[in-house]
This record gives C-alpha cells, structure tokens and sequence, in this order.
C-alpha cells in the first residue's frame, strides 16, 4: 500500500458497511474486517459496546439485541425503582423487583438506547475520586472527578473462572463509570455501594451488637437443608408410588432455588426474576 493509499484510507471518506453512507473519520468508527460503521448507525448500539471488537453481522446481532433492551426498559415503565442520587445528569436506578439496574446519563440516553444490566452480570463494583494538587500550596487538594464504577463480567473470560452465580454480559464487559458532582459523590455514591453490597449480600453472615439468633446467611443455609430434606421425603414417597406428583416437583425446585440462594449469598433470588422479566419480552 503506497503512502497515499493508506492516507486516504485513514483520512478520506470510507463507507458504513451498514446502511451505505461515506463519512468522513470523525462520523465514523472501525470495526472488524477493515469495515466502518458510521456514528448514526452507531446509535444503535449500546452506549458502552467497544464495536471494534466486532464484526458487522455480530454487531447486527447486538442491534437486535439493544431493540429487545428497549422493550425491557420499557416493560419497567410502571416500576419506580430506586434511583441514585435523587436528582442529577447522572446515576443509577436499582430495580430490585427484577433483578437489573440502569445508568441513566442525560446528555447519551437521548443518542443510544436505553439498556438494563443484571444484578448477577456484575464482576466488582467501587467508589472513586480524583483529585488534583491545588493552585495554591498549603491548601487542600481540589476536586476533579469522582463517583462509582461497576465492572461487568466480561463474556471473553474463561467459564471457569467466573464467581458463583454470576453470568457474562452478551456483548458489554469492561468498566462502566458514573461520574457524579462532588455534593453527590460525598451524598450518594456511599448510598449506591451499600445497596449493591445488600444485593450481593456482603454483610449476610455478620450480626449486629443487638442482634440475636443465626444471621441471614445462616437462615439461607438453614431454609436449604430444610427443603433438601423436605425434597428427598417427597422423592422417597414417589418412588413407592410410582409416580412423581405436583407437590414433589415443586418441593425440588423449591429445595434447588433456596441451594442456589445460600450458595449465592441470596443473589440467585435476583437471577431468577432477571430471568422472568426477559421471558416476558416477545
């Protein structure tokens, strides 16, 4: 390739592998193959998606994919949720009735659509803050960023190395950062990890100084035992029956979600009503 080919490549007008226009580079991004997808084709994909990673017919599959997102954001149109802060061009909305949580952003959620992320998608999740020396020496340092950043299990990580309970997103991984004032870092980004450390159910196995009895990991552990051994009394009698009636196969599946609740520290709940909200969306 001679320098003005590959000039002319990088800077000329190159065409959207998906509806045919020539942009110029700043309306475009590169994708697999050496093709382009222009920034209004773009608008089609998650906000968060690094699309050069992919090719056009999986980004297509994406597409279709953001389109069934829109559909869930808008099933939850009737659930208030529990939003963080309160008021602000940015934050979180926890929707704890189906187990998925949305970053709200005012000046993207106009240009992408609208996506949900499952409680059980989440690798880590901590507060950060940035600050810079001041202009003036002996004086405190200055605010320049802060807030909360999430990281998602990325599908390009091996299986087995995934924690329990926990499942690759489709097509997002990486960080996902919500950048907050800092009257709102110092007021709410505290309020947001508390809420995902009551999802994943960090503090389940401490009681408190006033607190008597098993904690609430231990009562998780302890409905589970319970219903295994409920399950096998069940499985027992249907053998001499010959028969496996209603109430024996809701008895294992009851004894498999509370395994699977105490094994998760109660996150599996979550994955359960993720998984029925997105049964319902055709």
């Amino acid at each position: 390739m001679s320098i003005g080919d590959w000039f002319k490549k990088k800077f000329g007008k190159q065409t959207c592998a998906f509806c045919g226009k020539e942009v110029g580079m700043l309306q475009r991004d590169k994708i697999k193959n050496d093709e382009f997808i222009c920034h209004d084709c773009r608008r089609g994909c998650s906000q968060y998606l690094q699309v050069y990673r992919y090719t056009k017919d999986e980004l297509l599959g994406h597409m279709e994919y953001m389109k069934r997102q829109g559909k869930l954001v808008e099933s939850l149109s009737t659930l208030k949720g529990y939003r963080l802060p309160s008021a602000s061009r940015q934050g979180i909305i926890f929707y704890d009735e189906v187990g998925m949580f949305r970053v709200y952003n005012s000046d993207k959620d106009s240009k992408y659509p609208k996506e949900l992320f499952r409680y059980d998608q989440v690798a880590k999740y901590e507060l950060y803050r940035i600050e810079t020396e001041p202009a003036e020496k002996g004086k405190e340092k200055e605010f320049k960023e802060g807030g909360v950043k999430i990281t998602l299990v990325g599908e390009q990580m091996n299986p087995n190395q995934i924690p329990n309970g926990l499942r690759a997103h489709p097509y997002v991984s990486g960080e996902i950062t919500i950048r907050l004032d800092e009257k709102d870092v110092t007021r709410y980004a505290e309020n947001i990890i508390r809420h995902f450390d009551h999802i994943f159910g960090v503090n389940d196995d401490t009681k408190g100084m006033f607190q008597f009895g098993p904690s609430t990991q231990q009562k998780r552990e302890g409905e589970a035992l319970k219903a295994v051994g409920s399950m096998f009394g069940a499985a027992i009698k249907a053998a001499k029956n010959g028969e496996i009636p209603e109430d024996a196969a809701a008895k294992v599946a009851d004894a498999m979600n509370k395994v699977d609740d105490a094994a998760t520290s109660g996150l599996a709940q979550y994955s359960r009503l993720a998984d029925e909200a997105e049964a319902r969306i055709e």
